[in-house]
């Protein structure tokens, strides 16, 4: 007797149908998933709240206002009695001009040993002033002209330096003045408080050919 035979048929693997139903199950269970998280979560920070914060502060203690003033006991004076007093005295002062002393005025006198004396300037001696003899160079160049000099005067009288402050426009004539002035010339020396002191002054020495010898 021959048995039946039974055609079994094999599936030859997923089909890409499958594969996306699965998946398209799979992200519906993600989002039913990722909800319910979601509104839990909601809910629990809903549901936990922070217990409020009761500040205590601590009582203090105001101390009680001062007493009020006493008033002071009224005090009764007794009466006073006048006394009639007696009026100081007036004096009257009179200015009697005629019987006033007239003021003296002291006038300071030196004494007589301390003289005063008066400070002097040099003076020449006239008889040393001379004229200087004329240089011969300068008379036959027909040279004249005047010198102006600045002398310095020593406390002995004698002139301790000359010094040109004007030429005569030549030189032979102002070298031969000054050489004659500091070898002839006296004076009487300054004094300050009469004691001789050296000074200065000035001369003038005139060559003329007029009186040229």
């Amino acid at each position: 007797m021959k048995q039946p035979l039974h055609a079994i048929s094999q599936s030859s693997g997923m089909t890409p149908e499958r594969i996306v139903g699965i998946g398209f199950v799979v992200l519906l269970h993600v989002l039913a998933i990722w909800a319910i998280i979601a509104g839990l979560g909601q809910q629990i920070l809903k549901f936990v709240e922070p217990p409020p914060i009761t500040l205590i502060m601590p009582k203090v203690d105001h101390p009680p206002p001062p007493p009020p003033p006493v008033k002071p006991p009224e005090v009764t004076l007794p009466r006073t009695t006048v006394i009639d007093t007696v009026p100081p005295p007036r004096f009257t002062i009179t200015d009697d001009t005629a019987k006033r002393i007239p003021e003296q005025v002291a006038t300071v006198q030196p004494p007589p040993d301390r003289i005063v004396i008066a400070d002097t300037a040099a003076s020449g001696v006239t008889s040393t002033h001379t004229i200087p003899p004329y240089p011969m160079t300068a008379i036959r160049l027909s040279e004249e002209g005047r010198v102006m000099l600045h002398l310095t005067i020593s406390a002995e009288g004698g002139v301790a330096s000359a010094s040109v402050t004007q030429s005569s426009g030549f030189t032979d004539l102002d070298q031969s003045a000054i050489a004659w002035v500091l070898a002839h010339w006296k004076y009487k020396p300054a004094t300050r408080g009469g004691v001789a002191v050296a000074s200065a002054t000035d001369a003038a020495v005139v060559f003329s050919l007029k009186n040229a010898r």
